[in-house]
């Protein structure tokens, strides 16, 4: 049985258009640090069928528990998934489509780059802007856990399933690095630390902590952290913010600096990505 006591919260909303519930779950705690959690969704759209999904700097995976769904990645590739179908991304460095009858059910598992290299056992560098089937990468493991958690006809159930699955998948792989691990908490918690200095502290060169870095992320260190930056930009930012305070407080130089990096990964100003605002970590209207 669940321990509701790992559900953090439930986010719903019915405007009499559109409709959500997405309960969001810690993960367990053989997994802690592993995983960031789950989230277990459901929702009904009328006023749209399409929402844009951000760049991001953590690694996704989504379980299709509703109808038919599609993914366009940042690379423009269209990828077409059924029930009890997954598929799982890593960096995008442009927005994603995520298209829907207007239904959507689904599992999303939230875990860091590096959890999700280390389950799918391949460089991170040749997921940069794609969407990939699960089952491409995992075989018959992914289409049986993705069946279970249709057939499963409660929460306590889904959960229980996603978690013993994940238990066994990370119980088979290698673990990663602890170097590797290094770099990348170093990269995310001292942000004032020089990439030399990184190098130095670790000691490796700059360029093996580059590809080191590469390896676990699909991107540079320099990269790595504008994606980190511009995460807590979009979490951060609320109905009527102050962006030039707002701009000091995540570390942009000023707020042209803000809205000009905002530009490059959102294909959008700030202004409009707050009109677009699905609200509760929903994404945005596309149309």
């Amino acid at each position: 049985m669940l321990d509701f006591s790992r559900v953090i919260r439930v986010d719903t909303h019915d405007d009499g258009i559109n409709s959500w519930e997405m309960a969001r779950i810690s993960a367990p705690l053989a997994v802690t640090g592993l995983i960031d959690g789950y989230s277990d969704y459901h929702e009904r759209t009328a006023s749209f069928s399409v929402r844009r999904e951000l760049p991001h700097a953590e690694g996704v995976m989504i379980i299709n528990l509703g109808p038919p769904i599609a993914i366009t990645g940042g690379d423009g590739q269209i990828l077409r998934l059924g029930p009890a179908e997954a598929f799982v991304a890593g960096i995008h460095l442009r927005p994603a489509l995520s298209h829907s009858c207007g239904t959507q059910a689904g599992m999303h598992v939230h875990l860091p780059l590096l959890t999700l290299r280390r389950l799918l056992g391949i460089p991170m560098n040749e997921m940069i802007d794609r969407v990939v089937p699960l089952d491409a990468l995992l075989g018959q493991e992914a289409r049986t856990l993705g069946i279970a958690l249709v057939e499963a006809r409660t929460r306590a159930e889904r959960i229980a399933l996603l978690d013993a699955a994940l238990i066994r998948r990370l119980a088979r792989c290698a673990p990663a690095r602890a170097d590797q691990f290094h770099a990348l908490a170093l990269l995310r918690s001292r942000p004032e630390l020089d990439i030399a200095e990184i190098a130095r502290e670790i000691g490796w060169s700059r360029k093996h902590l580059a590809n080191r870095i590469r390896d676990a992320t699909g991107v540079g260190p320099r990269s790595y952290r504008r994606l980190l930056r511009f995460s807590r930009l979009s979490a951060a930012i609320g109905t009527a913010p102050d962006w030039a305070a707002l701009a000091a407080d995540i570390g942009y130089c000023d707020q042209s600096h803000l809205i000009r990096e905002f530009g490059e990964f959102a294909g959008m100003t700030p202004t409009q990505f707050i009109a677009r605002s699905l609200g509760h970590g929903g994404g945005l209207i596309e149309q």
